[in-house]
């Protein structure tokens, strides 16, 4: 892990449809919080380096260049999530496929 990955990212490397699932997933397991503004990290992880804002980006139907801000998992957080999931079952898809070919 050398990079950041977003929700999506994430979502994807654990097998789950969106980011909003993988979000909602980590609100359960008290990773995040739910906001009138979205997920947020919970306060109790916040300053830990587990995650960063990310510029992305894209481009209108104008074809004008925007960007957009998002959040994205550190290293840190992408092992501190991997621990915390791994804890309660929850693995990333591939190493599923690696103990089902075992």
């Amino acid at each position: 892990m050398t990079q950041t990955m977003t929700a999506s990212q994430m979502a994807q490397l654990y097998g789950l449809k969106s980011s909003t699932a993988f979000n909602k997933l980590l609100t359960e397991c008290k990773v995040l919080r739910h906001t009138d503004k979205g997920f947020i990290l919970d306060e109790s992880l916040q300053g830990k380096g587990y995650a960063t804002v990310i510029s992305q980006p894209y481009f209108l139907p104008s074809g004008i260049r925007a960007t957009k801000k998002r959040s994205a998992w550190t290293p840190e957080g992408q092992t501190f999530l991997r621990h915390r999931l791994g804890h309660l079952g929850i693995v990333p898809a591939e190493e599923k496929r690696d103990l089902f070919n075992n």
